[in-house]
C-alpha cells in the first residue's frame, strides 16, 4: 500500500515538472522570435580545425520582418552576407567577388546563414523541424540548448547554445560544428544612435550591385 501511495504521488507530481518546463520553454521561444525591425553590434570568434589561432570578426546584423538579413562584417574586412527573397548574397570589395545563388542551392554557408536566421529571428517552426529544444532559466539568466534530432545526425548539423538575461540587451549564440569547429557571437543590441549608422534596404542593394 505503501508503494502504491508513493508512485501515486510520484506520477501526480511529474506532470508539475513537465509543464514547468513547458512554460519555460514557452517563454524563451516567445523572447528570441522578433517583431519588428532589429539591428545588433557583434563580435565573432571561431576555432578552426586547421587554424593555429581562433579568428576574430566584428560588425552589424541588420534583421527584417520580411525575413531579410544583413551580416555586415567590419573588421578584419568588409563583407556583406545578406539573406533576401530566398537568396543569398555575398559581396567582398576587397577581393572584388560578388556572389548570388538561391538559398537551398548555396551550400554550407547557405545553410549556416538560414540557423543563424531561424535563431536571430526566433523562427522557432524552422528550428523544431531538425533541433530537440531544451529550455532553462536560473534568476534572470537564460539558456536554448538546440540539439540535432538524432535521426538528422549524419546531416552535420551544429549544436547551438543562445543565453541571454530578461535585460534582452545582450545575446550568445554558440555553435558547435560536429568536426569540433566552433563559432561563438557576442550581440548587443545598437542604440538609436548607431542604427542611424545603416539601413537594411541601402546593404541589400549594396550587395545585389544594383
Amino acid at each position: 500500500m505503501k508503494i502504491n501511495r508513493t508512485l501515486f504521488l510520484l506520477l501526480a507530481v511529474l506532470p508539475m515538472f513537465g509543464w514547468a518546463d513547458g512554460a519555460v520553454l514557452s517563454e524563451l521561444l516567445t523572447r528570441i522570435r522578433q517583431t519588428g525591425q532589429a539591428q545588433f553590434q557583434y563580435e565573432e570568434t571561431r576555432v578552426l580545425e586547421l587554424a593555429d589561432a581562433p579568428w576574430h570578426g566584428q560588425g552589424v546584423m541588420l534583421s527584417g520582418t520580411d525575413g531579410s538579413l544583413v551580416k555586415l562584417q567590419l573588421q578584419p574586412a568588409r563583407v556583406i552576407m545578406a539573406i533576401t527573397e530566398q537568396r543569398m548574397l555575398y559581396w567582398d570589395p576587397q577581393q572584388n567577388q560578388r556572389h548570388s545563388a538561391a538559398l537551398d542551392s548555396a551550400g554550407p554557408a547557405g545553410e549556416q546563414i538560414k540557423v543563424f536566421r531561424s535563431i536571430l529571428q526566433g523562427r522557432t517552426e524552422e528550428l523544431q523541424l531538425n533541433y530537440a529544444i531544451a529550455a532553462d532559466k536560473q534568476g534572470p539568466q537564460w539558456t536554448l540548448r538546440l540539439t540535432p534530432k538524432p535521426e538528422l545526425s549524419g546531416d552535420d548539423l551544429p549544436s547551438i547554445e543562445i543565453s541571454g538575461d530578461d535585460q534582452d540587451q545582450q545575446r550568445r549564440i554558440s555553435i558547435k560544428q560536429p568536426d569540433g569547429e566552433s563559432t561563438e557571437y557576442r550581440m548587443h543590441k545598437a542604440t538609436a544612435a548607431q542604427q542611424q549608422d545603416y539601413s537594411l534596404p541601402s546593404l541589400l542593394q549594396e550587395a545585389s550591385g544594383e
